[in-house]
């Protein structure tokens, strides 16, 4: 019996039967070959795998794994998206808002920061002139955002500011006696 005594000559992945006056070498499953050399089969490489879309195949001696991909959970066979953003398990900005995508997630910033999603600075619309005010009003920048104020002599919501007539609103300091004459912010 060669394949009781180890006199014969099969490939270390092959099992040996014994029969009449010899014996024979048949490759282990996941093994190709005539049983005295057997080759590993890369399932993976060969497509034969059963691994998900979603999955990485890894090729084993005789055999394969599957691990789902990054941004996946599942036993590789089955992967489903794992949503960061619900999780959050993202990196995002606490001020911006994080998008799920298939595998991943996006982070943006809100409207009056800027930055890639992960750091999210304050833009100064006043400094930047990106801002609306009024040539006749005050800009102030807030977090994400600015404020406009029409300047003295000046009425309005500080987008539109109108002069106002001190002359006309009795709002002027001018003696009984003088003439008042209304200017652009003021009166004299």
């Amino acid at each position: 019996d060669e394949c009781a005594t180890s006199t014969d000559n099969c490939d270390v992945n092959a099992i040996c039967t014994n029969v009449a006056n010899t014996f024979l070498c048949d490759c282990k499953p996941g093994f190709v070959g005539p049983g005295t050399v057997c080759s590993d089969i890369d399932e993976c490489a060969m497509g034969t795998d059963d691994c998900g879309a979603t999955s990485q195949c890894s090729n084993l001696p005789g055999s394969f794994e599957c691990a789902c991909a990054a941004g996946y959970t599942g036993d590789g066979t089955n992967c489903a998206d794992i949503d960061e953003c619900a999780n959050n398990t993202d990196n995002c900005a606490a001020n911006a808002s994080c998008t799920n995508t298939p595998g991943s997630f996006m982070c943006a910033c809100p409207l009056g920061y800027s930055g890639d999603g992960i750091t999210c600075t304050d833009i100064n619309e006043c400094t930047t002139n990106a801002d609306n005010c009024n040539v006749n009003a005050s800009c102030t920048n807030l977090m994400g955002s600015f404020t406009c104020a029409c300047s003295a002599g000046y009425q309005g919501n500080g987008v539109t500011c109108t002069d106002i007539n001190e002359c006309t609103t009795n709002t002027n300091n001018c003696s009984v006696n003088a003439v008042c004459s209304n200017s652009a912010g003021g009166f004299a």
